[in-house]
């Protein structure tokens, strides 16, 4: 008989361990009932029905379930198995041993604790309203296309950028300033950044802010001083394509994610400070030592 993989037992013994013990109940808390009765298996006195049989198989993860039902006789031999044992272990009273109620004591502490965290976690979910609250608030955020053409002269202080500006107030040939006194890797093609979708800097390292300059600028128009970790830029934007508004039901889904995390890490923030001072904490950092 081949044996399911090892994946699958364990979630069979996992379904097990949660209350398989009961062909009913089992049925019941899969969603299903089990009209049929007929008996596939015993293990003493415990019956197994087929209908709370494909109710434990339908518990499991798609891609084992796929496998239980080509392969029902070794997934049926593997939770006989896994019942032999728990009679095994509970008639030899295995949970009366340190070992087992170390392990069960520590199962117990995790699973409160998990708990715990769920219901802070729910308790911080974004209702519907706050979600389009957020969108309403943020549209310009949620945006998709638009492209810019712009260029940049970078140079290494603000007295050269002020002087810079003056020369392109007067009319003067921008590519070739960029050329003549740009510091930027873009000297050689007259300080061209080509044409720029949304996020460009995030894909290339160039500085975000004369990414946002840039696009904030009509066509023809050149920016004041801007001044970025490398240094001081004026930016000029040549050819501008606008951009499409995303409907809300567009981006509901990510907005939902981003505050969910947000709101999470706040509720979180919130409760250590709380059940700290509920609680009394003390540190002894020196005893670390």
């Amino acid at each position: 008989m081949t044996r399911p993989p090892i994946a699958a037992i364990a979630a069979l013994a996992l379904a097990l361990f949660l209350g398989f013990t009961s062909n009913a109940s089992a049925a019941t808390r899969m969603g299903l009932k089990a009209t049929d009765e007929t008996v596939i298996a015993h293990v003493g006195d415990i019956p197994i029905t087929l209908g709370a049989f494909n109710a434990f198989i339908h518990q499991l993860p798609a891609n084992i379930q796929a496998q239980a039902q080509a392969n029902k006789p070794a997934f049926l031999e593997a939770l006989i198995q896994r019942m032999l044992m728990l009679r095994h272990a509970d008639e030899s009273n295995f949970l009366g041993t340190e070992r087992v109620k170390m392990q069960i004591e520590r199962a117990r502490r995790e699973i409160l604790i998990g708990e715990a965290l769920r219901r802070i976690e729910e308790g911080a979910r974004p209702k519907a309203a706050e979600i389009l609250a957020e969108y309403e608030r943020n549209k310009a955020k949620y945006t998709k296309g638009g492209k810019v053409t712009a260029a940049h002269i970078m140079v290494a202080s603000e007295k050269e950028a002020v002087d810079l500006l003056e020369k392109v107030k007067k009319g003067g040939d921008f590519a070739e300033l960029a050329k003549k006194y740009s510091l930027a890797p873009e000297r050689a093609l007259g300080g061209s950044l080509g044409e720029m979708e949304r996020g460009y800097s995030q894909r290339t390292g160039l500085p975000e802010i004369i990414e946002q300059t840039a696009f904030s600028l009509e066509p023809g128009a050149h920016s004041g001083i801007v001044r970025s970790i490398y240094g001081w830029h004026v930016v000029k934007t040549s050819k501008k394509e606008g951009a499409r508004q995303l409907d809300f039901s567009d981006v509901e889904g990510k907005i939902t994610k981003e505050m969910s995390e947000r709101n999470r890490q706040e509720a979180m923030r919130q409760k250590f400070l709380e059940l700290t001072e509920r609680y009394k904490v003390k540190r002894y950092l020196e005893n670390l030592k």
